[in-house]
């Protein structure tokens, strides 16, 4: 009688144990895991032209303006050698919606030494990838911050300056902001099957704004973790930049 006495205590507890089991995979099953992407070697290339994919042969698609560059040699440490005199830089954006965030791609073009060079840089294009792409409002600010990749390293675009008239109509349509940038260095470790802002260790890591659980985009409006500003632009049209979705960003502005 005490032996099934006990029998049934063990058998209560196992219950209770399978339950709390279940309990703890569904809290950790909530968060999705970072998309895997095939991340191939060699210059990086949008598939095809428009909304949010490749700015087209003569950058008809997106938003294009003057880069100004902080310093000659913080565009030599972005392109890895040494430049000369690099003239009609320009940076173009071209971004879609995609769940809460901002996704597509960043191009950024120069000439130097009688050559054109073009780099362009994605955020991928689901939901999940774009996620830290967001709007928001710091210390009385309204602004944007994108993650980017190529296959040599991350760029983060930041928009934070509006024109704004002052008779109460809220913002013009045309934006300003800096474009960031941190190069992988040289490794022969392979990229991981990730974006590089959902890596968490090694040399393909590309967060700013890190915590434990991953980024906190929110944080502050420039970036650090090693991020250098390459430079800044202004007079760029929002319409053309996000491809005519502004409805909500100016609604929250």
């Amino acid at each position: 009688m005490k032996h099934g006495f006990k029998t049934i205590i063990a058998l209560i507890s196992l219950v209770v144990l399978a339950g709390c089991a279940k309990e703890k995979k569904k809290a950790t099953a909530s968060e999705p895991p970072p998309p895997v992407v095939a991340v191939p070697s060699g210059p990086y290339v949008p598939p095809g032209s428009g909304p949010g994919q490749g700015p087209g042969q003569n950058w008809e698609y997106g938003a294009t303006a003057e880069l100004k560059l902080v310093s000659l040699s913080r565009m030599s440490d972005y392109t890895g050698r040494p430049m000369k005199n690099p003239t009609n830089i320009k940076v173009n954006v071209n971004l879609e919606k995609y769940g809460s965030g901002y996704g597509g791609h960043v191009s950024i073009s120069y000439d130097d030494n009688g050559f054109h060079e073009e780099g362009y840089f994605t955020s991928g294009s689901s939901e999940q990838e774009v996620k830290y792409n967001i709007w928001f409002h710091k210390s009385g600010e309204y602004a944007y911050h994108g993650f980017f990749e190529d296959f040599l390293g991350g760029v983060i675009l930041v928009i934070d300056e509006w024109i704004d008239l002052g008779d109460g109509a809220g913002p013009e349509d045309k934006i300003g902001g800096s474009i960031w940038f941190k190069n992988f260095g040289l490794t022969y470790a392979p990229h991981p099957p990730t974006r590089c802002w959902f890596v968490s260790l090694g040399p393909y890591d590309c967060r700013s704004w890190k915590t434990d659980r991953g980024v906190e985009t929110t944080r502050a409006i420039d970036p650090d973790s090693g991020y250098q500003k390459l430079g800044t632009f202004t007079g760029m049209s929002l319409k053309d930049a996000f491809n005519g979705q502004t409805e909500e960003i100016l609604a929250n502005f």
